[in-house]
């Protein structure tokens, strides 16, 4: 034991003293080394900037009990190491020795503001002694392009739900049958003075905002073809003829001329006495069968009221079924009155300042009364009051997602902010208790997208999906291919973005996320058919296009080699107003390293 003792000593005693001559050979030959980092620029892939490294040394780099780790900087700061032990390269003397290695490092903005070269410095180690020695750094990447910044990955949408309530036109219609005796189109004082007559007569008195009126005469099966048509179209007149009177007794001035009346006479139909001899008691079923055979069997119109007639049942057909035949249903189709916007947001902004009761307006007109003012706060407490006053899911649902609009109002990772999406996701969780809602999932998934929580974000947006929701849909295509693009998934990004239809703003975020993925494929041709798409239905919208728009065009420019479009479309960008300022951008975008020209051009 004492003997190994001494043995281990002398050979680090050994290693001590010519220690600094293998440490200095192999630093000598870590300039032959081979450093491959891909791609280059290096990429964002979700918080992170991912990229591959392939690492060549050369032959005798790795003395037995040796080791030479690469290790690997962006701005100052750790960006991950390569270690090479010589006991894992036992042929090292003969043979070059080699690594392939992923490393990330987190993103942050300076990268885009302040870009940096990543470099390496090589660290050659006698691993007995500990001593070692390192090389000078030296760069090995040019930095982080940020075009997948255009993804606006924490931009996804939070949609507000369908209040039940919506300010374009709607109808209703009213129903009224009056009755005739047989063969008459006479209507008989008795039927305006029934209660159906009454009713018809009071609501007309109502002036009612009316489209259209549908007649339908109709006669019972008796007497010839030629005389039932007649009749059930005079009837139908007689009809016309009372409503117009009405209309002028009420001062319905010019309003008479503006209303249709489409008069539909009925002959050779069989379905209202099907449908009533079903419903009566006043006829056996056997009497009941014999009718149904002749009036479901062949021979014409005339003829199956021959054979009618000669049933024992006639008479009972005559008294108790044929009367609630000879009729004319009136359908009224009528405008629904609603309020003016404005007064419902009057009265929405009294309910909020306590001015007014909550029952002052439907809920459905309440949370309407939220999307007709543009300040955020007031559509807030919009909301609220219809959380207070109403508490459906639709409420709490609307109520999360304003929150959400508002925290992307302030600093990202803020106090303020990281409230503001606590309270949404509390508003939302209870929504979702009381119904299960692809709205509450899509905007449980916005507020994690701001926060860059992407996996989350990711599980709401299949639990939306399970919904089935046809609502929904675009909005969730949309987001689910923004966050693909954000974990570097950009062809599922691009088929998630192909489903959206419409000409809406999310056929818009579509297209434009869609080039983005491409850019980030390195498929310039598609990136620029998309673009092309876009710009095409922001003209046919009559939209105004965004400066960067333009700055992406400069981009796929710069990815076809045209220098020229890159002045040209970074021309037009500049001269935008827009969040951030694209000409110190640009100037520093590796996208455009090789066109410096083209970029003081634009500048001028």
């Amino acid at each position: 034991m004492k003997n190994i003792r001494i043995l281990n000593f002398l050979t680090i005693l050994s290693l001590l003293i010519i220690g600094c001559n293998p440490l200095k050979k192999m630093i000598e030959l870590s300039k032959e080394q081979q450093i491959n980092v891909n791609p280059n620029p290096m990429i964002m892939k979700g918080d992170n900037v991912t990229f591959d490294v392939e690492s060549t040394l050369p032959k005798k780099m790795l003395p037995k009990g040796t080791s030479y780790t690469l290790n690997f900087a962006y701005d100052g700061n750790d960006a991950g190491s390569i270690e090479f032990k010589a006991s894992d390269y036992p042929n090292s003397v003969s043979s070059v020795s080699k690594s392939s290695k992923t490393l990330s490092i987190p993103y942050n903005k300076s990268m885009n503001d302040n870009p940096s070269k990543l470099t390496v410095v090589g660290n050659a180690k006698i691993i007995v002694s500990g001593k070692n020695l390192n090389t000078e750094s030296s760069d090995v990447a040019d930095g982080v392009n940020s075009t997948q910044r255009w993804n606006q990955g924490s931009r996804i949408s939070h949609p507000k739900t369908s209040p039940g309530y919506t300010d374009a036109e709607e109808t209703e219609v009213t129903n009224v049958n009056f009755y005739f005796n047989q063969g008459s189109s006479y209507l008989k004082s008795s039927e305006k003075k029934s209660d159906r007559g009454e009713k018809f007569s009071a609501f007309l008195a109502e002036k009612n905002v009316t489209k259209s009126i549908d007649i339908i005469g109709a006669h019972s099966p008796e007497g010839s073809t030629k005389i039932n048509e007649n009749l059930a179209g005079k009837r139908g007149g007689t009809i016309e003829e009372y409503y117009r009177e009405q209309m002028d007794k009420y001062d319905y001035k010019d309003e008479a001329g503006n209303i249709a009346f489409n008069i539909k006479p009925v002959v050779e139909d069989w379905s209202s006495l099907r449908n009533a001899l079903n419903s009566t008691d006043a006829i056996s079923a056997s009497d009941k069968s014999n009718i149904s055979s002749i009036i479901n069997g062949g021979g014409s119109f005339v003829d199956k009221e021959k054979a009618l007639s000669k049933l024992s049942s006639y008479k009972m057909l005559m008294k108790n079924v044929y009367p609630d035949l000879r009729t004319a249903k009136t359908e009224v189709i009528t405008v629904i009155n609603k309020k003016p916007n404005n007064e419902i947001l009057a009265i929405a902004q009294n309910i909020v300042n306590g001015s007014a009761s909550g029952d002052a307006l439907t809920h459905g007109e309440l949370l309407f009364a939220a999307g007709l003012t543009p300040d955020l706060k007031e559509k807030a407490n919009i909301y609220q009051a219809a959380v207070k006053w109403g508490g459906t899911w639709k409420a709490h649902s609307d109520f999360g997602s304003i929150h959400i609009q508002l925290a992307k109002e302030e600093e990202n990772g803020s106090e303020t902010q990281l409230k503001l999406l606590e309270a949404a996701e509390t508003q939302l969780n209870i929504s979702i208790n009381k119904e299960e809602s692809a709205e509450a999932y899509l905007n449980l998934a916005a507020a994690c997208a701001v926060k860059y929580e992407w996996e989350a974000a990711n599980e709401y947006l299949t639990k939306a999906a399970n919904l089935n929701d046809e609502r929904t849909k675009n909005a969730l295509y949309v987001s689910q291919g923004t966050i693909a693009i954000t974990g570097g998934n950009y062809e599922t990004a691009i088929v998630a973005f192909d489903k959206v239809g419409g000409t809406s703003g999310y056929k818009a975020w579509s297209l434009w996320r869609k080039s983005i993925a491409n850019l980030l494929l390195g498929n310039v041709s598609n990136a620029k058919s998309s673009m092309d798409s876009l710009g095409e239905l922001f003209e046919n919208n009559e939209w105004n296009l965004p400066a960067n728009y333009y700055y992406v065009l400069a981009i796929c420019g710069a990815r076809d080699g045209n220098s020229s479009a890159i002045t040209k479309n970074l021309n037009t960008a500049f001269s935008m107003d827009y969040e951030i300022d694209l000409k110190n951008k640009a100037v520093n975008d590796l996208e455009f390293k090789t066109y410096t020209s083209a970029i003081q051009a634009a500048l001028k």
